[in-house]
């Protein structure tokens, strides 16, 4: 009896680690550690530059979060492109998801195409490089308070998203006005996802 069940034990802890890891491999990117924390890393600086432009630029706002870093064209060597949406909940507790289209117009994500730079400097260091309001990138570094410079004062797109989530009435008594949303409350999400945002953002 008592092989019996040490056999059953086994074969359980097998199945657990088994699934684990298939699961893992099928829905992580497949980077190295140094890698992976170069994403995680470059997108909690991006999360952090979109989140304080909604926090500073618009009323009646109470949270804000991320959908996780979601990668495409994952060769098993490199990252092809990798992108993230912001979610806010207004004051009435309603929940809006940025992106998508909206009467033929296609809003977009925000990543490695447009709005953030990632690399390994000549000597294997970190290079993270976030968009300014003229359209430049500048240096950033994770753990360090973003510069002034890329602070950003307007993001056309974000004003957009907002326009289109207030006239489909996702959120109410939400408006763009300098007085901001100075309590509200910023959620960032560094999980690296295989897919596409499509795929399990409702």
């Amino acid at each position: 009896m008592k092989n019996k069940f040490s056999i059953s034990f086994i074969i359980l802890i097998i199945l657990i680690f088994g699934g684990t890891y298939m699961y893992n491999k099928i829905t992580k990117p497949n980077f190295s550690p140094k890698t992976t924390n170069l994403y995680q890393h470059g997108f909690r600086l991006l999360e952090e530059q979109i989140g304080t432009y909604i926090k500073e630029h618009y009323t009646g706002i109470e949270k804000i979060e991320f959908s996780p870093i979601y990668v495409t064209g994952d060769d098993g060597s490199s990252m092809l492109n990798a992108e993230v949406v912001p979610i806010v909940y207004d004051s009435h507790g309603n929940k809006a998801i940025f992106g998508g289209s909206y009467k033929n117009f296609q809003h977009p994500a925000y990543g490695i195409i447009g709005s953030l730079r990632l690399d390994f400097d000549y000597y294997s260091k970190e290079s993270i490089e976030l968009k300014t309001d003229s359209g430049e990138f500048v240096s950033v570094v994770f753990g360090k308070p973003l510069p002034r410079e890329v602070h950003r004062t307007f993001i056309d797109s974000i004003d957009e998203n907002f326009q289109t989530l207030i006239e489909e009435e996702k959120i109410k008594d939400v408006k763009q006005s300098s007085a901001g949303s100075p309590h509200a409350e910023i959620l960032y999400n560094s999980e690296l996802k295989k897919g596409s945002l499509l795929d399990g953002l409702e």
